[in-house]
């Protein structure tokens, strides 16, 4: 039998800003923050490599439900300025889903 490790099993996590094509029953929702010190409206800056500690959290906490993806995820944020630096706090939700096995013809 092949165990996977945890960030193996983090990394297979699915995330979707909508539905998926596949059955499944809701597991929870789960909420996940962060801030982040980067100007993610400078072209030079890629938001993709910003935004991986935020994609992170909801795949780990889907981990922890034994989950498969989280679907219809959000994404909130809003920029801070806190000792001179400014910041942008993400807030994300989304729904947990086990995908479930399906028998087609009986």
């Amino acid at each position: 039998m092949i165990t996977m490790t945890n960030e193996e099993r983090i990394e297979k996590i699915i995330l979707s800003t909508g539905n998926v094509n596949k059955p499944y029953i809701v597991r929870d929702i789960i909420f996940a923050t962060t801030k982040v010190e980067d100007d993610l409206f400078d072209s030079a800056n890629d938001p993709n490599l910003a935004m991986r500690d935020i994609v992170y959290k909801l795949k780990q906490k889907a981990t922890d439900y034994g989950a498969d993806a989280v679907i219809n995820c959000h994404f909130e944020h809003q920029e801070v300025e806190k000792n001179g630096h400014l910041y942008l706090e993400v807030f994300a939700y989304g729904t947990v889903v086990q995908f479930t096995q399906s028998t087609i013809g009986g």
